[in-house]
């Protein structure tokens, strides 16, 4: 059952699909079922959709800046999807968002 207008709030939709992946029977065998590392799971997910949320507007305030990608272009940059409405450069990249973006690393533990 996908994430649906049953749950009104964006907490409880993410539980929805979190509870799904952190439950799927590969993870069982992969990391053993305990209750504790459900719940790490699922947290470990929560923190993902916080880096993704991030990732994006990083991504998109640099596709703002009109450069030339490289010569490789690895990132697929020359044909990246542009957001309609995107924040200043100056709003969405703050102090704040390398602040926040290093603590879920961390907690996240790729820091």
């Amino acid at each position: 059952m996908a994430p649906s207008a049953h749950y009104p709030n964006d907490v409880e939709k993410k539980f929805v699909k979190h509870w799904q992946n952190a439950t799927e029977s590969n993870n069982f065998a992969l990391h053993g079922f305990r209750r504790f590392k459900t719940a790490h799971l699922f947290n470990l997910r929560c923190i993902e959709d916080e880096i993704a949320d991030l990732d994006h507007t990083i991504y998109q305030a640099g596709l703002t800046l009109d450069l030339d990608p490289s010569s490789s272009d690895r990132l697929g940059l020359r044909h990246a999807k542009r957001d309609t409405e995107v924040p200043k450069i100056s709003q969405a990249i703050t102090q704040e968002t390398l602040l926040k973006l290093r603590s879920l690393l961390k907690e996240y533990g790729l820091y």
